[in-house]
């Protein structure tokens, strides 16, 4: 009955001293603990034994096997002990932990049931709330700021309420990895890394790829970083799938993105509707809407920002079924000459509001003026005809181009200056040597060059073209183009589905590009290019860029010099028309998509001219939202601004410059991909042990013992010790059931018998 007294009060001390041991012993220690409490058992029942007398023989042997359980248990105990990791106390240490809190634009996620941000603060609140007074704490965010400890917990929690979802972010990878180096800094043991995802495509499809290019988990970098020394332990909470209903908006496709004025312009967007409801489906209405030009807006007014008045111009509806997509053809009225600002509204609301508006700025520009030279008329008056043939508009006041035809014995009279485009058709060698013509090059003029057989010999070396190598002659059936980038504007309209194989060349000029030339097209079966772009950087320090495109063979090659060259302009001519079309309109800069940048990159946006007594410029910047105008100093000689790092997508008003200046940022469609990486790919990303998986907040407790290696015996110790005093208890009611109290003697009897 002692023993068992003592044992269960020993059981109780050593619970609440809270004993842990080493995860790698946590089944030697079992079993040895099972083995003790083996012992403890037949103790109990020598006890009984020797309590009721019938069988001495049993009790001795059951004490006996009592003793050497007991003693073997001791034993093995403290081989284990000496041998192995030293069993620890318990107790809450502090700890060093980077809480990464996955806030990509998919964080902004929200229904009824389910506000992603939201949750993302309260699980990381929770966590620093619970956390030791001493511990060392990091709340890293998909951003670019540097990661560092928080001061204290409420610092973090403070940085933990300003989350918000962002449209700009860093790699997870690169979020991760800085967690971790950071942790690894800290001289506290324990360093945990706890990583709040949504795990969705848009957010691990860089890290999938990674670590597919590698080969295989062991070689991958995020892989490492939890098993460098000091070690460092990670948890991957898991927030769960996409429940509810997304509409999204396909970035808005101007059919020409500078108009001419006056004249109705097309867009197109594609709807989709993704529902975690297979079947359904909605009825969806999409807005046109139009800011209107105000020259006194946007303003500071009473401490907000008054922008200009949106007017409604055209809607669609349609009806989508999940999983499902539709395209909308919108119309832009009529504009007229300068900058216009617009957006394709969802009706009504869904889970993902950043991807139901649209934006996009059209920029409506005086005609640009275009000097083609050539010395045959037939020719130059094809390629004119291909420049100004838009809908029927060739000599009409609003039209894009008015061309001026000349030959080239009169280039030497003529002011470059004043055209945005010179084409040259079939040019002799002096027109490209020309000091009048490499300046207005450098100036930022645009050059088409068109080389046929007036070239001359080979060796030709122009500032603004590459070098003639040697003139080929092709055998029949001969060479055809072939697009080598088609991603640039001049050639993307003719990349795809273009039949440039009936289309043949016989003749060219191998070029030799430069190494910062760029090879927009080749020749089928060579390596010779056929379009090349080469690009000047202003000598006046504008900011301006010219450009050459030098074509190796002629256009339209219908003369006499020149038939035998190719038929690019032969029987239903459109690629090559659409080609030499879409060339002019890129020296030109109307061609560019300046104006409708994506989130994340860079735009240049023009100036306009200053007042000669201005030394320097002062413009403001109206980013979307509430954020306040950012002010602008540029030097009076500067024609361009540029506007890095856009972080937010939306309307960019640019005041102190040409009325309604400004631009359109959209987020990148991949950005918002609500579908999820299968769980596996954690395994290939971070290795199978590298992580743990967590879905509540229980399993991150689970993940805190099993990043410290450690296994509480607390609970396993506070069972033994009751089952210890409830034994106890049993015992010494059989034992002291039935037996009589003795009767006291009296003190006066007592006395007589001595």
């Amino acid at each position: 009955m002692l023993a068992l007294r003592i044992a269960a009060l020993a059981l109780l001390a050593l619970a609440l001293a809270r004993p842990a041991i080493h995860q790698s012993l946590s089944v030697t220690w079992l079993t040895i603990g099972l083995i003790a409490a083996f012992g403890i058992i037949l103790l109990v029942m020598a006890s009984v034994a020797i309590a009721r007398g019938p069988s001495r023989s049993v009790a001795y042997g059951l004490a006996a096997a009592a003793l050497v359980a007991l003693l073997g248990a001791g034993i093995w105990g403290t081989l284990t002990y000496a041998t192995g990791p030293a069993p620890s106390i318990d107790s809450i240490e502090p700890v060093a932990i980077a809480i990464v809190l996955d806030n990509s634009p998919t964080s902004a996620w929200h229904t009824a049931d389910d506000d992603r941000i939201s949750r993302m603060k309260d699980l990381a609140t929770w966590m620093v709330t619970r956390l030791p007074r001493t511990s060392r704490i990091a709340v890293i965010d998909r951003s670019a700021q540097v990661a560092t400890f928080s001061l204290d917990a409420s610092s973090a929690v403070s940085k933990i309420d300003q989350l918000e979802p962002l449209e700009v972010i860093r790699p997870i990878a690169s979020r991760l990895e800085a967690a971790a180096q950071l942790v690894r800094t800290s001289d506290l043991p324990n360093r945990q890394v706890l990583l709040i995802t949504d795990l969705s495509q848009a957010t691990w499809a860089q890290a999938t790829r990674a670590q597919a290019t590698r080969g295989n988990a062991s070689e991958a970098g995020l892989a490492s970083l939890w098993t460098n020394d000091p070690a460092v332990s990670l948890t991957v909470f898991d927030l769960g799938d996409f429940d509810g209903l997304n509409r999204s908006l396909s970035l808005p496709q101007l059919a020409d993105k500078t108009p001419p004025r006056e004249t109705p312009l097309a867009v197109t967007t594609t709807l989709s509707l993704a529902s975690s409801e297979a079947g359904s489906s909605q009825s969806v209405t999409a807005e046109l809407e139009m800011y209107e030009n105000d020259p006194a807006l946007p303003v500071i007014r009473d401490g907000k920002i008054k922008r200009p008045n949106v007017r409604s111009v055209d809607r669609a509806s349609v009806r989508v079924a999940a999983g499902g997509s539709s395209q909308l053809l919108l119309t832009i009225p009529a504009l007229p000459i300068g900058t216009h600002h617009g957006r394709i509204r969802l009706v009504g609301s869904d889970a993902m509001p950043l991807d139901d508006t649209r934006y996009f700025s059209v920029q409506v520009l005086p005609p640009s003026q275009v000097l083609l030279v050539g010395d045959e008329p037939d020719d130059a008056r094809v390629i004119a005809e291909a420049i100004v043939a838009t809908a029927g508009m060739s000599d009409e006041a609003n039209a894009e181009f008015t061309v001026d035809r000349i030959g080239y014995s009169d280039l030497a009279v003529v002011r470059l200056s004043d055209f945005d485009v010179v084409a040259m058709l079939n040019p002799p060698r002096m027109p490209l040597d020309d000091e009048a013509v490499v300046r207005y090059v450098s100036q930022g003029g645009g050059v088409l060059i068109c080389l046929g057989p007036a070239a001359g010999e080979p060796s030709l070396e122009s500032p603004i073209s590459p070098k003639l190598v040697r003139r080929w002659r092709v055998p029949d059936p001969g060479t055809f183009f072939q697009v080598t980038s088609s991603g640039h504007p001049v050639t993307e309209p003719v990349s795809r589905d273009t039949p440039w194989s009936r289309f043949r060349v016989a003749q060219y000029w191998q070029l030799e590009p430069g190494s910062a030339d760029k090879v927009l097209i080749r020749y089928a079966g060579t390596s010779h290019p056929a379009l090349v772009e080469r690009t000047f950087v202003s000598i006046d320090d504008r900011g301006e860029t010219g450009r050459s495109l030098v074509l190796s063979t002629p256009l339209p090659a219908l003369s006499a010099p020149t038939r035998s060259w190719n038929d690019l302009f032969g029987s239903d001519p459109w690629p090559a028309w659409l080609l030499c079309r879409q060339a002019i309109e890129y020296l030109a800069g109307r061609g560019d998509n300046v104006l409708m940048p994506l989130v994340g990159q860079s735009v240049s946006l023009p100036l306009g001219e200053a007042a000669a007594s201005d030394s320097r410029r002062r413009v403001q910047l109206f980013p979307p939202g509430e954020a306040s105008p950012v002010p602008l100093e540029i030097g009076s000689n500067a024609e361009r601004v540029t506007l890095g790092d856009i972080a937010h997508s939306g309307t960019y008003w640019l005041r102190g410059v040409a009325s309604n200046a400004g631009f359109s940022a959209n987020l990148r469609p991949e950005a918002i991909d609500l579908e999820r990486i299968d769980l596996g790919e954690l395994d290939s990303i971070f290795g199978p042990e590298g992580y743990n998986l967590a879905r509540n907040r229980e399993e991150i407790e689970f993940a805190e013992n099993r990043a410290s290696q450690r296994v509480s015996l607390h609970s396993p110790a506070i069972l033994l010790a009751l089952a210890a005093f409830v034994l106890e208890q049993i015992l010494s009611n059989r034992f002291y059931r039935g037996r009589k109290k003795p009767i006291a003697e009296p003190a006066g009897a007592a006395a007589t018998a001595r």
